[in-house]
């Protein structure tokens, strides 16, 4: 039809819709799929820039972490954040991995964003730390920062380095497939919020709260020591 020739690509309708234009119904039944599909299209962004904040706003949370445990007993408030972060740990780290793991499988099987190799690989990590922790915080066993401290890093580097070639392809060492190269890039929000980037803000806060579990156990086994 002349009229689909001169449709931009991400106004044309699904091949379900074509049916129902037909006689008089055209104009109406056009417009119905173009609206739907551009209400799709609004939402696929809206949801990629709330990932992006979402993300940012784990990587603060992280960061602080991180900081609080590097400054403890030397700065005053980070034994209310440690306090804070040491309780509610466990399922700090299952809701991110979780909250990670469900916007992975979103943008892969709804918007249809295919996952490249090294995707592949930080999706082993997000699965596992989100399965595990979520049994150890039903049964408040905090032992599990004994191996989120194992299988964070490693995705993490993987998220660094999936992350460096996105803006430096030349880096790639033909490790991924032609079909769905590692150097491609599916979104960038706020001018340098990836998937991958998303992913290392996953594992950054976990390896920092895993951290902060770790070493008031250590405390805790030394207190005992010393009181013995």
């Amino acid at each position: 039809m002349a009229w689909r020739a001169l449709m931009p690509r991400d106004w044309e309708l699904t091949r379900s819709s074509l049916p129902l234009i037909r006689g008089n119904d055209t104009t109406v039944c056009l417009w119905i799929g173009l609206r739907t599909r551009q209400n799709g299209r609004v939402n696929q962004e809206a949801f990629q820039l709330f990932s992006a904040i979402l993300a940012l706003a784990v990587l603060v949370g992280g960061l602080g972490t991180f900081a609080a445990v590097v400054f403890e007993n030397r700065m005053t408030w980070t034994s209310a954040w440690l306090t804070q972060v040491r309780a509610s740990g466990l399922w700090i780290i299952c809701m991110i991995t979780t909250g990670a793991m469900v916007g992975s499988l979103y943008f892969s099987e709804k918007v249809g964003f295919a996952p490249c190799k090294l995707c592949w690989y930080q999706r082993i990590g997000i699965f596992s730390i989100a399965i595990i922790s979520f049994v150890a915080a039903l049964r408040n066993d905090k032992n599990i920062a004994r191996y989120t401290i194992v299988l964070a890093p490693i995705g993490l580097l993987v998220s660094t380095y999936h992350y460096l070639l996105e803006w430096f392809p030349t880096l790639e060492a033909n490790s991924c497939s032609l079909d769905v190269p590692c150097t491609a890039i599916w979104f960038r929000e706020l001018g340098f919020v990836t998937l991958s980037f998303m992913a290392g803000c996953a594992f950054i806060t976990v390896i920092a709260v895993s951290l902060a579990i770790m070493r008031e156990q250590t405390t805790d086994s030394t207190s005992t020591l010393q009181e013995n």
